[in-house]
């Protein structure tokens, strides 16, 4: 159960995140903001807080039958949210600068990133890599603020 159940919680909020992110996404553009890279990274918070939603949902169902969260599938959760939001964003985005805009490929392959320019592939790879890390990072987090494997809540054993 706990495995299957973990899968079907992170591919649901995971898909709840790309949602989000694409709304995010045509809102930007909609406003005229898609050429500033610190507004189109504004979109991991989705991913941030579908992770939230998801790990709240697994530890429900587990405190339903009065036993603590196993702490591998609560981190599996995180990076399969991270991993299908920002991977299904990451494909809307490619549809869009290939079909619907494809001037905005252009600004996408145009822009500077760390000293070098991108082919489109490797920039939308970034998105999946970047949002798979928010995710299982998020879940890491979390997973640690609500283990109850018997150390001490907030004290450091050495």
């Amino acid at each position: 159960m706990a495995t299957n159940s973990a899968q079907r919680i992170g591919i649901y909020y995971g898909t709840f995140s790309a949602v989000a992110m694409i709304i995010y996404y045509l809102f930007i553009n909609f406003v005229g903001l898609q050429n500033s890279e610190v507004i189109r990274f504004g979109s991991n918070i989705f991913i941030l807080i579908a992770v939230m939603l998801a790990i709240n949902t697994f530890r429900k169902n587990y405190d339903a039958l009065h036993r603590h969260p196993p702490y591998l599938p609560g981190l599996s959760i995180g990076f399969l949210v991270g991993l299908v939001g920002a991977g299904l964003y990451a494909a809307f985005i490619l549809f869009h600068a290939i079909f619907l805009n494809p001037g905005y490929a252009g600004v996408l392959q145009n822009q500077d990133y760390f000293g070098f320019r991108l082919p489109l592939l490797m920039v939308l790879g970034s998105v999946v890599i970047l949002g798979t890390a928010v995710g299982a990072m998020t879940s890491y987090i979390l997973m640690m603020a609500f283990d109850n494997s018997g150390g001490q809540a907030g004290q450091a054993e050495y």
